[in-house]
């Protein structure tokens, strides 16, 4: 044999066993090689997929059906895949079958539920849900078709003829709608930047309405009070509905007149809005003891009369000179536990600082006395009469006048 015929058996050894099994891998992919996996799924009906069909995994086809079979314990379809090698694909992955291309061909794809292993090995199964399975074309055609057959060719006509009628003429109110659009398109985008921060802060609205979602509830329950009350009293709103308008001409003269004292008036609320401002917890507090006091007051009336005793404290006093705080100023106070007040008959103690002491103290440790004020007590209480009684008295002396008189 000559060397050159021998130099070309070599080379075309060396170049068949590049391209064979290059080819083999091109053609069939790792399976013609013998690394491949092999997976089942069970599905409730194949929907046309066969042997050959693609197996893709994220959109990459990974492998092909290797048979199509019945499974006569299951009821259903048992799919046999044929995947390359080393393709990890997360246990936790479900396949479907979907249409790849608009001519009807179908794929199986698996999709992940996770990003991480562990991952499926040959002889695994994966699942292939019936409710994740797409409506196949056929089927949805079939559908289409039947919801045609259903809708009859004259009134689609008449559809037609009544939709004509209702735009004829319209043409020109059509076309300024389409530019007033077209006008309000770029009046959005101008303003896109105030719209984001309006949305924004809307966003931030309904956050805080959200949290406060209670109250809103509160007033919501409140208004519709309001509500019912408003509709409880309908007569009574009618007539003074009736009768507003000549009782405020009447205010409205009443202004008028007045024009000068009331502008007096509103000026001199500039300087008693601050001592208001300052004694406001005072105020909130005379606005809730005001109804049980007033709740209080009435409980002394009996038919058409109120018995009414006026309790004075009899007798000196023991005060302190205490210096006074700043109107508003609501910090703690250290108490003085040094003030006391001077023992003695019939002397009256005011204040907390004069509230008995825990553990028998008494005054100890107490060396600032209190100043007694005030007349000493009378021998017998002061009786101040009521008003009937003043009256008669009053009666008394009329008659007694009217009889020296005569």
């Amino acid at each position: 044999m000559k060397k050159i015929v021998l130099v070309q058996l070599v080379l075309f050894a060396l170049t068949a066993l590049i391209v064979v099994p290059y080819g083999i891998y091109y053609i069939v992919g790792p399976r013609g090689l013998g690394d491949e996996m092999r997976l089942s799924a069970y599905v409730d009906d194949a929907l046309g997929v066969s042997e050959g069909t693609v197996v893709t995994y994220r959109g990459v086809q990974v492998g092909a059906v290797s048979a199509v079979s019945v499974d006569p314990q299951r009821g259903g379809a048992r799919i046999e895949l044929e995947l390359e090698g080393g393709t990890e694909i997360p246990t936790d992955s479900i396949a479907k079958i979907t249409q790849g291309t608009l001519a009807g061909m179908l794929n199986v794809d698996i999709f992940p539920r996770v990003d991480h292993g562990p991952y499926l090995a040959s002889g695994d199964s994966i699942e292939m849900p019936a409710e994740e399975q797409p409506i196949q074309i056929a089927e949805t055609l079939a559908s289409t078709a039947a919801l045609l057959d259903t809708v009859e060719p004259g009134t689609i006509a008449t559809v037609g003829a009544e939709l004509g009628a209702a735009f004829q003429g319209l043409g020109p109110d059509l076309a300024r709608l389409i530019t007033d659009a077209d006008d309000l398109s770029g009046r959005l985008e101008t303003h896109a930047t105030d719209l984001t921060e309006l949305l924004s802060r809307t966003a931030g609205l309904t956050s805080t309405m959200a949290n406060n979602s209670e109250r809103f509830v509160d007033g919501m329950a409140a208004a519709r009070t309001i509500a019912d009350t408003l509709y409880a009293n309908e007569d009574r709103i009618g007539e003074m509905m009736t009768t507003t308008p000549d009782a405020m001409r009447r205010a409205d003269g009443v202004l008028a007149a007045n024009e000068d004292s009331f502008a007096a008036v509103l000026a001199d609320l500039v300087d008693v809005a601050p001592i208001i401002s300052d004694r406001s917890a005072a105020l909130q507090t005379g606005l809730v003891a005001l109804p049980r006091g007033l709740a209080a007051l009435e409980s002394i009336v009996h038919g058409d009369r109120a018995d009414f005793a006026l309790i004075a404290t009899q007798g000196p006093v023991c005060v302190y000179d205490t210096p006074r705080r700043q109107l508003g100023d609501e910090s703690p106070v250290t108490v003085d536990l040094t003030h006391y007040c001077p023992p003695g008959e019939d002397h009256g103690q005011r204040g907390a600082q004069n509230a008995p002491r825990p553990n028998d103290l008494g005054v100890a440790n107490r060396t600032t006395p209190g100043t007694l004020i005030g007349p000493p007590v009378v021998a017998d209480p002061i009786l101040i009469p009521a008003g009937e009684e003043l009256a008669a008295f009053w009666r008394m002396l009329l008659q007694g006048i009217g009889s020296e008189g005569n």
